[in-house]
């Protein structure tokens, strides 16, 4: 039987991962030509503002916000059979907040963020390649470095703020599946069926 869904859909969000224990989620942005870019990321916290994850800059995505800052997000759970669908704005969180979101990191992913510091000068649009072995390369010598302890100047923190979130749950073969939208409604948020 589908949950009866109600409340401030970000709390429920935050229980639906926490319940799959996955937290990857597809984010999507376009640039200013429309042109759309999709990719994964790990987010790192839920709150009442919105959903947060950790980047590097400049990446597509942040030169996407910085020319449109609407986008949208995908969380997919298949063994609990529940998606969720957020849609709004999305920004690039100060510099305090993320360098203090570095220090929770996983080691590898700092050694990535100094190694994307590291080989930012080499990058040339339109395509950014870097040379075979250089990412590894970068690696290496960030590990060895006492300083990437620190967040790089390149790392930065994305929060979406939705203002709709749609709660897709399978249905049963006696019963069909059921999606609900959350969208927001003054300083609060109201809810109602959709279609699945």
């Amino acid at each position: 039987m589908p949950e009866q869904l109600s409340g401030d859909p970000l709390v429920v969000l935050a229980r639906w991962m926490a319940a799959a224990d996955h937290r990857t989620m597809t984010f999507a942005t376009a640039d200013a030509d429309g042109v759309p870019h999709a990719r994964s990321v790990l987010v790192t916290e839920i709150d009442s503002a919105g959903v947060r994850f950790h980047s590097s800059t400049p990446t597509t995505k942040t030169r996407d916000l910085a020319a449109n800052p609407r986008a949208s997000a995908v969380f997919y759970w298949p063994a609990h059979e529940r998606q969720v669908v957020l849609e709004g704005r999305a920004a690039e969180l100060d510099a305090e907040t993320s360098r203090a979101g570095f220090r929770t990191q996983a080691r590898q992913l700092q050694l990535i963020a100094w190694a994307y510091q590291a080989l930012l000068p080499q990058l040339e649009p339109p395509h950014y390649a870097v040379p075979p072995g250089a990412v590894e390369k970068a690696f290496d010598a960030a590990a060895a470095d006492p300083a990437s302890h620190e967040a790089p100047p390149t790392w930065t923190t994305i929060r979406l703020e939705p203002h709709r979130v749609d709660f897709w749950q399978a249905g049963t073969e006696t019963s069909p599946s059921t999606k609900t939208r959350f969208v927001r409604d003054g300083g609060g948020w109201r809810h109602f069926p959709v279609l699945p």
